[in-house]
């Protein structure tokens, strides 16, 4: 007959077989890289993606898409890739290596296994202890003397002089308030340490598998040896609290943590790796996964220097049964089309794709391509709060475009989406085609517009699509394929009549258009 204990037993070890993977919350997925950034860091062979394309293009949407990591740690590594995509092909070439281990459903359940443990509010704790400025470590000389004044009265009152016992016991209670009050003033980063200790043990658990061992981090390890043992004793217990006392009377908590943070101000950089490596196991292990779910994961081809892409069944990863296009520009491309035949959605997804080639190496359908730096201007609104309007908000990112392409090398992917909208077309019109000749010159630039001349002017090497209902389909359904060419028809009118607008204000546009 099967007991309380025993089921609990099972219950227990199917959830370590079966962790949950992904959904965590995304403002604990970014912290690793907002600290890094704000720390000046730049990940090695990459280069941040600036705010205003993260939003723009919906990364957190991506991100939701792919997540399927099982630690916090591993959540943040993997948006660390997706907002630093990598520019250099050795970068990738390393991720490909950990991908091709960790092909087989076995060793990531063993993976899945070893790294388990961290809790969604240890989140936070590394990135603070690891990359954000921090609070010198206490001077541990003044600990040190009240505690061994302490021992040495204890000492002379056992053996010498019987009346220390007061000075014993004065000493015991001061060295008790001393724990209280700087226990209180560094919980925070003993916190983080406990969690940070908790990390190296699967870290050592990790290695421990033949497949994805590494010599390197072993040795970074090693170096930690002593910590780890260190931190045992802040850990005994007993049922009376007596270990708690005796720690708390020989501020042995206190000197242990003043050390600890000392060696982790010392070592930072090498606990920075071993970090990273943890959390980034478990973001190959969530690429992996999502390779074998989605029949439309594909590995690119990417070139260093080249200036091109060439796609095929090309979707958006967080768009439910997307339609796949096709897409060959060595300069640029000019979208026209119907409201809400899918523009913007493509533009997202050429984007998209172009980032997520760089960060998981994988893509949403067949990519060859270059390495891009990606910049991405899609929705613009005015700033009241700072007295700009949406055409002065329009300037000053769309700015920053033109700033990014007088840098030549590496080249840059710019996909912009109705540019200039807040202005009159008898302007817009020669501005955008100026604009796009002048970012396609080095780079490759990805438009969408409703003004049929910016299609007609802009250069002859642009690639023209359009978006459209087709002959055959019901008003209001697109097919959201990518046709060649010019669109030669808008339905913005058909959008006004099926929204049940007056016939009299129908038939005055129709006499304006006439």
């Amino acid at each position: 007959m099967l007991t309380v204990r025993a089921v609990i037993g099972w219950l227990d070890a199917w959830r370590k077989r079966s962790p949950k993977l992904g959904g965590g919350d995304l403002d604990d997925a970014r912290r690793l890289a907002d600290a890094e950034r704000a720390a000046g860091d730049v990940p090695d062979g990459c280069a941040w993606l600036d705010d205003r394309t993260v939003s723009d293009v919906d990364l957190p949407l991506v991100f939701r898409a792919v997540d399927r990591t099982s630690t916090p740690l591993g959540a943040q590594a993997l948006w660390r890739w997706l907002v630093a995509p990598a520019q250099r092909l050795d970068v990738l070439a390393r991720r490909e290596r950990r991908l091709a281990a960790l092909a087989d459903p076995a060793l990531r359940d063993r993976v899945h296994a070893a790294i388990a443990g961290q809790t969604a509010n240890e989140a936070p704790l590394l990135p603070r202890l690891l990359w954000e400025p921090t609070r010198p470590p206490p001077r541990r000389l003044g600990f040190a003397v009240l505690a061994l004044a302490l021992i040495g009265c204890a000492i002379a009152s056992a053996l010498v002089a019987p009346p220390l016992l007061v000075a014993v016991i004065v000493l015991f209670g001061v060295n008790v308030v001393v724990d209280d009050w700087t226990g209180r003033r560094l919980a925070a980063q003993g916190h983080a340490i406990e969690a940070l200790v908790r990390r190296l043990a699967a870290i050592d658990r990790a290695l421990r598998l033949a497949e994805v061992h590494d010599p390197a981090i072993a040795r970074d390890l090693a170096a930690f040896a002593r910590l780890r043992k260190r931190t045992l004793w802040l850990s005994i217990r007993d049922p009376f609290a007596i270990a708690d006392l005796v720690r708390a009377g020989l501020l042995v908590r206190v000197l242990l943590l003043g050390s600890f943070l000392h060696q982790i101000a010392r070592e930072r950089a090498r606990l920075q790796r071993l970090v990273l490596w943890l959390g980034e196991l478990d973001a190959v292990a969530s690429v992996a996964i999502v390779r074998t779910e989605r029949a439309d994961a594909r590995v690119p081809r990417l070139e260093a220097g080249a200036r091109r892409i060439a796609a095929t069944e090309l979707v958006h990863p967080a768009v439910v049964d997307a339609v796949g296009n096709d897409l060959a520009i060595a300069r640029g491309l000019i979208i026209t089309g119907s409201n809400m035949s899918g523009k913007s959605t493509f533009l997202r997804a050429i984007a998209i794709n172009a980032i997520c080639a760089q960060a998981l190496h994988t893509t949403f359908g067949a990519w060859h391509a270059g390495l891009f730096r990606v910049f991405a201007v899609m929705r613009i609104a005015d700033a009241t709060e700072a007295g700009a309007s949406t055409y002065a908000t329009e300037v000053a990112a769309t700015g920053a475009l033109v700033a990014a392409a007088e840098i030549s090398s590496p080249p840059a992917l710019f996909v912009i989406d109705e540019p200039f909208r807040g202005t009159s077309p008898t302007l817009r019109v020669p501005i955008v085609v100026a604009t796009l000749d002048f970012l396609s010159r080095d780079h490759l630039a990805v438009a969408a517009t409703h003004d049929l001349e910016v299609a007609a002017q802009v250069d002859a090497a642009f690639l023209r699509g359009y978006f459209c209902e087709p002959d055959d389909a019901a008003a209001g359904e697109f097919d959201h394929k990518l046709r060649t060419g010019v669109s030669p028809a808008s339905n913005a009118l058909q959008l006004l009549i099926r929204a049940g607008y007056p016939a009299a204000l129908i038939a005055a546009v129709r006499d304006r258009m006439a």
